[in-house]
């Protein structure tokens, strides 16, 4: 089976094709402006460079973040667009599994990891993940909005990514190939809520929603 990868949970977005869970080529993509036509124009010129088009890909796998609303829908929604037409699998995964999964290979050594952002606003997003005994990288912590001192400080037990690290289409595409379940077609969207102070007239009834 051949499949394209898909992540673009940050700016640093990449594409990665895969044939019988083999990578065979791969692209990085600047994702911090125009994310639809970047990644419509690198998906198409990764696949003609590698010999395939979009119909021969049976799958696609896409990272749903946390990360940059965005990026993430425009990904997915590439996605879900070329399979449309043939009903062909759309397999997402976190993209903190993916960086985990990355990490773990690096460092066989760590237990235990936790891929974390900027939620903006003083805060970061983090989740914990684990590596068990069949090398299966699982979630053991649930995401979690922390004030942004908390990085380093919660999960103490776990190694803390580096922040200048980002996931990879790479990994995302590898995770489909182990046989994990895949997780729901939604973004994982992690920022504090915005609550907008209530606007009043001259006679004090409340004013609508600017």
């Amino acid at each position: 089976m051949e499949i394209l990868a898909l992540e673009f949970s940050t700016e640093r977005g990449s594409l990665a094709l895969f044939a019988d869970g083999v990578p065979v080529a791969a692209a990085a993509v600047d994702a911090g402006h125009r994310r639809s036509q970047e990644l419509f124009a690198a998906a198409a010129d990764l696949l003609a460079g590698a010999g395939r088009t979009f119909a021969g890909l049976g799958a696609f796998a896409v990272g749903r973040g946390p990360g940059a609303y965005t990026g993430l829908r425009v990904s997915l929604t590439a996605a879900n667009g070329w399979a449309l037409p043939e009903n062909k699998p759309v397999w997402t995964v976190s993209s903190g599994a993916a960086l985990a999964a990355e990490l773990f290979a690096e460092r066989p050594e760590l237990a235990q990891v936790v891929a974390w952002g900027d939620a903006r606003r003083g805060m970061i997003w983090a989740g914990r993940f684990a590596r068990d005994a069949q090398r299966v990288v699982r979630q053991t912590g649930d995401w979690r909005l922390w004030p942004a001192d908390a990085c380093g400080r919660e999960w103490p037990e776990a190694h803390w990514i580096a922040p200048d690290r980002a996931p990879r289409a790479e990994w995302v595409g590898r995770l489909f190939f182990a046989g994990g379940a895949g997780e729901e077609r939604q973004p994982i969207y992690l920022h504090p809520a915005v609550v907008a102070a209530p606007r009043f007239g001259a006679d004090g009834q409340p004013l609508p929603p600017a």
